[in-house]
């Protein structure tokens, strides 16, 4: 039977909102006229709940992921995994050596050397002197700070002090390991090789509790995920549909959104200015995520303060600033449209996006093909996801089938073919 590393039972975290003491001297002040009953009406304090009712138990060896939007609650349940915070409610249950990577530079003393700071950050671990003198080269290496050893780290930069923080805790061998979105700041090499260790512990039997905003990396280490949203566990299951949660949670946050696209952008004189751009899935609902091969519908709703004759419509796509991957020109289709003052509905209809997964960024343009004027060139800030199942095999995925032929004795083949659609990329 497999040993529950990690147990947590309905676990609740409250906090009080505004700060009545500065100090323990004030603290200490107050409680004394509160006592002497000298104290005056004391001001109201709303509570905020950062997590509710949250239960989850993870065996040896598991690896999940922990997902949600910015205030979910993420970063409050790995302090009250780490023992930094104490729970209002409910019980936390972990069992073995437990390593935490939750803060850049935590447990570090910016006035002691990276080689002093890996025996005080180890001892704080739970290792012995001669432990993390055995360790010491490995850590180093690992860190890629061999130069830097005996240099301060007040002086380090955050990637520096994240990665002897990351090689300090992966090296302690740990039982429980928790990481949160430190490892944002690496380098991506050093993100790889961090996300190789963390599958070597996984394999070795640690336990691992990951939180990050990179739905690829999670999916890389952690074939299960918990989604929390508002302080609440909405979802818990595979990487795969979590992720389909998490996207579609943020779909209707964005959707809700004030439609301000691009209205700073705009002069006020400009002859068209942009109402609206959504991008929508088959069934007409405002998406920022969708598979490579599920059809999707950009609207356009803008307002012409005068009539253009021949108007230009173009939508782009890139991934970054200097890679423009999809360009959708109206012109070069032979299409101009002749649009007459007031407000207009443009569609783009689109089977599908064949791209092996990623973050987009689309923006819209428009011309006078008359005058050549450009009458509208908003930024890239539309977003979309294209979710490839977190198996990215490169940039395009296509349609394919695979076949095979096994050999058999008496000398005859056995035909197996397999389809596979473009949102199952497989490695």
């Amino acid at each position: 039977m497999q040993q529950v590393a990690v147990r947590v039972d309905n676990v609740s975290k409250r906090f009080r909102l505004g700060e009545s003491h500065n100090s323990v001297r004030e603290l200490f002040s107050s409680t004394v006229r509160r006592l002497m009953g000298r104290e005056g009406v004391r001001p109201r304090r709303d509570e905020f709940w950062a997590l509710q009712d949250i239960s989850f138990s993870l065996g040896s060896g598991e690896a999940v992921g922990i997902i949600g939007p910015n205030g979910a609650g993420k970063s409050t349940m790995l302090k009250l995994l780490a023992g930094i915070l104490r729970p209002n409610t409910g019980s936390i249950t972990v069992t073995g050596r437990l390593a935490a990577l939750i803060e850049v530079g935590a447990g570090f003393h910016g006035d002691l050397t990276g080689r002093e700071n890996i025996f005080l950050n180890g001892a704080i671990l739970g290792m012995s002197r001669a432990e993390i003198q055995q360790k010491l080269d490995a850590i180093v290496a690992f860190a890629g700070l061999d130069r830097f050893l005996d240099t301060p780290v007040k002086r380090y930069s955050s990637g520096m002090y994240a990665r002897l923080g990351f090689s300090i805790a992966a090296h302690v061998n740990p039982d429980v390991l928790l990481v949160d979105e430190v490892l944002s700041v690496g380098d991506a090499i050093f993100r790889l090789r961090c996300l190789e260790r963390m599958r070597e512990l996984v394999r070795q039997g640690a336990t691992l509790i990951f939180v990050t905003h990179n739905l690829d990396q999670m999916h890389a280490v952690c074939p299960r995920a918990i989604v929390l949203d508002g302080g609440k566990s909405v979802f818990e299951g595979s990487s795969r549909d979590a992720v389909r949660c998490y996207m579609d949670a943020m779909s209707r946050t964005y959707a809700a959104r004030p439609t301000d696209l691009c209205s700073e952008a705009e002069p006020e004189e400009s002859v068209v200015s942009l109402e609206r751009f959504v991008l929508l899935n088959e069934a007409g609902d405002e998406v920022v995520w969708i598979g490579p091969a599920e059809p999707l519908r950009a609207t356009i709703v803008f307002e012409c303060k005068r009539e253009v004759p021949r108007l230009i419509v173009e939508l782009n796509m890139r991934a970054s600033v200097d890679e423009n991957l999809l360009s959708f020109n109206s012109g070069r289709d032979g299409l101009q449209f002749r649009a007459d003052a007031g407000s207009h509905t443009l569609v783009l209809e689109l089977p599908g996006i064949p791209l092996a997964g990623g973050q987009f960024f689309w923006n819209v343009r428009m011309w006078d093909a008359d005058s050549g004027e450009t009458l509208l060139d908003t930024p890239f800030q539309r977003p979309l996801s294209i979710d490839d199942g977190g198996r990215a095999t490169g940039i395009v995925t296509i349609d394919r089938q695979w076949k095979f032929e096994p050999a058999t004795t008496d000398g005859l083949r056995i035909e197996c073919t397999k389809p596979v659609a473009p949102a199952l990329c497989v490695d």
